[in-house]
């Protein structure tokens, strides 16, 4: 009678450890779907203030060009604007390489991790080039400006929007990097605990 109740409880605990084995493969799945999730929200956040830039890009080339020449600024102005701007987009593009929502469902975290610390440090690297052309290129604008007709209304604008401009960049800069920063942690914190 005592083998059989001990055989009996010994067939109970391995169908409960079996259900606890289950139960957690289960919980497995379901954390990394979360964090999937998460991070997939993250990166398609970044994607979207990605195209916002870009649509930016491709409107201020539209605008610039068409404003400066139509207004008689110089042509090595226009052309200096539209350089920067196409090498802004090209630089955007390398920066965010291997950040999107494709690379979460085809590459594994690890990898998404690494271009998101890349694409930190590239966009952190753009401030360094990007900060002083932008105050060479006010100075240039107020130069070219300041002598035609209406040229300090136009110094006026020229520096509120130059000042939006900025601030506006700093928050986007401010804010991507935080959701990278947030998706790493998020993607280190499931591989510690795996």
């Amino acid at each position: 009678m005592e083998n059989f109740t001990d055989k009996f409880e010994l067939d109970e605990m391995k169908q409960q450890i079996q259900l606890l084995k289950d139960k957690l493969a289960k919980e497995i799945i379901v954390s990394e779907k979360l964090l999937k999730n998460s991070t997939q929200d993250k990166i398609a956040y970044i994607n979207r203030k990605k195209r916002f830039i870009y649509f930016l890009i491709v409107f201020a080339l539209v605008y610039c060009n068409t404003f400066f020449l139509l207004m008689g600024y110089s042509w090595v102005f226009c052309a200096f604007t539209s350089v920067f701007l196409i090498i802004a987009g090209i630089y955007q593009r390398y920066s965010h390489k291997g950040v999107s929502i494709d690379c979460i469902s085809t590459g594994n975290l690890l990898d998404i991790s690494k271009a998101l610390v890349r694409m930190n440090q590239l966009n952190l690297r753009w401030l360094y080039f990007g900060i002083p052309f932008a105050l060479c290129w006010i100075v240039w604008f107020m130069f070219e400006s300041y002598p035609k007709a209406g040229g300090e209304m136009i110094c006026y604008g020229g520096s509120v929007g130059f000042v939006l401009g900025a601030v506006g960049g700093i928050l986007h800069c401010v804010h991507v990097r935080r959701k990278a920063k947030e998706a790493i942690r998020d993607i280190e914190e499931y591989t510690i605990d795996n």
